[in-house]
């Protein structure tokens, strides 16, 4: 069942439902007032007739008195425990009622017949001193007539608020499922096309309809992002497997031609083959982290003095490429929080980098204020303005021959600032063309 016809029917049946109960206890509440006002009016009346007949003597007088009490439409009647001793009515069939002996005083509706009346009770001291009961009858059909009318004025006001509730209930669905018929029209043309749509909505109304359709607009901007992202990242995957594919299988049929003829071309072959497997391999490691996706990477976070391992990567750096690599600044308090392995990768990524680039020194400077500040300073080249913007793309490289020369795979600062954004960081670039470029990673202070 479709949201729309749940909800008109439910806001049909819960009206009809409280419509129901409402009448009936109106119905009721009138219907006992009715019924309590004509039975007090009969109950008075024959009060008045039982009080004028006991201050008269002899049955004559006392006959001629009751027929003065008799109703419009009703009747008197004197009774005792065993026979009916007195009986005045404007209408014969009421004679024929069965009216039962009860020393009570007491008032009462009564049915017979199919029709209704007042039955109200008196007894009195007859003229023989013997204890009867003098018992007036009245027909109250004009009453039911009344909650008939009553009953009926309900049933149609009932019915004249229940059809216009379920248009406005059908009115009200189409109001708040409008937003979602759009997404699911839109998701099912994104499916059949493609193509990544957004919704467009009235913006007056800052309603949750309102918020749904934003955040669905969201939602879809960011999976299109992820999507253009992907496909950007597979292209360039795809791309720079493809090299070092090609060298491998060009030094391999070099082998096949003439390997086991030549040795000088053997151990070339067998370098190149080599040096471009760990290249692959380095970059197949480099792109799963990547793909790891953002801020999901499971990080071992503790108390850690940036400085002392500032100083230790710049030591193995130093041993494994024969560099000179300085690090000063605030060697002491530089405390941070963060996994400290991934610390080291970040400083072997932009060490590495600024190892490639120049061929001075690098200086590595660590500060320490509201934050603690670390500077990779190079002497290299630089890097264009315009190209400051794209150097943490994936893949991206500012000089693609010179990159390829050093085995760049263009991922390193890609994966770098990851590696700072997930320790909540910042990590910026400076660069002078022809003078040097300086990393710096700025972190939060732990104290």
């Amino acid at each position: 069942m479709k949201i729309r016809t749940r909800i008109q029917l439910f806001s049909t049946i819960f009206l009809f439902i409280i419509m129901l109960l409402v009448n009936m206890l109106i119905y009721i509440i009138f219907q006992t007032l009715l019924y309590k006002d004509v039975l007090n009016k009969t109950m008075v009346n024959v009060e008045q007739a039982a009080a004028s007949i006991q201050t008269l003597k002899g049955e004559a007088e006392i006959e001629n008195m009751v027929r003065a009490y008799v109703p419009a439409d009703g009747m008197i009647q004197v009774i005792d425990a065993n026979k009916t001793i007195f009986t005045s009515t404007k209408n014969t069939d009421y004679a024929k009622l069965l009216i039962k002996f009860d020393k009570k005083q007491k008032a009462e509706i009564a049915k017979q017949n199919n029709r209704i009346f007042t039955v109200a009770n008196m007894p009195i001291i007859w003229e023989d001193g013997n204890v009867v009961t003098l018992v007036m009858t009245e027909n109250i059909e004009s009453t039911r007539h009344i909650l008939g009318i009553l009953g009926i004025i309900l049933i149609a006001a009932s019915i004249i608020i229940i059809i216009p509730t379920y248009f406005a209930g059908r009115f009200l669905s189409n109001l708040l499922l409008s937003p979602i018929q759009s997404m699911i029209k839109t998701m099912e043309e994104i499916q059949s096309s493609g193509d990544f749509k957004q919704l467009f909505f009235n913006s007056s109304t800052k309603d949750e309809l309102y918020q749904l359709g934003v955040t669905f607009n969201k939602m879809i901007t960011l999976l299109k992002m992820q999507f253009e992202r992907q496909q950007q990242f597979v292209s360039d995957a795809s791309h720079e497997l493809k090299t070092p594919l090609t060298v491998i299988e060009s030094y391999a049929n070099m082998l096949k031609r003439w390997g086991k003829k030549r040795e000088d071309v053997l151990d070339e072959a067998v370098e190149a083959i080599h040096s471009e497997s760990i290249r692959m391999k380095e970059m197949t490691n480099q792109m799963l982290e990547l793909a790891s996706g953002e801020g999901h990477t499971n990080f071992e976070l503790e108390t850690l003095d940036l400085s002392a391992i500032a100083m230790e990567t710049a030591k193995k750096m130093e041993i494994a490429h024969q560099r000179s690599i300085i690090v000063n600044g605030a060697l002491n308090g530089a405390v941070i929080k963060g996994d400290k392995q991934k610390i080291k990768q970040l400083l072997f990524i932009l060490l590495d980098n600024a190892i490639k680039y120049s061929s001075d020194r690098i200086t590595i400077k660590i500060t320490k204020r509201d934050n603690v500040r670390c500077e990779i300073i190079d002497k290299g080249p630089g890097i264009a303005k315009e190209e400051l913007d794209h150097i943490f793309e994936r893949f991206y490289r500012v000089d693609k021959a010179r990159s390829r020369e050093t085995g760049g795979s263009g991922l390193g600062l890609a994966i770098a600032q990851k590696i700072v954004k997930a320790h909540n960081g910042e990590i910026q670039v400076e660069s002078i063309v022809g003078e040097g470029t300086k990393m710096i990673c700025i972190f939060e202070l732990y104290e």
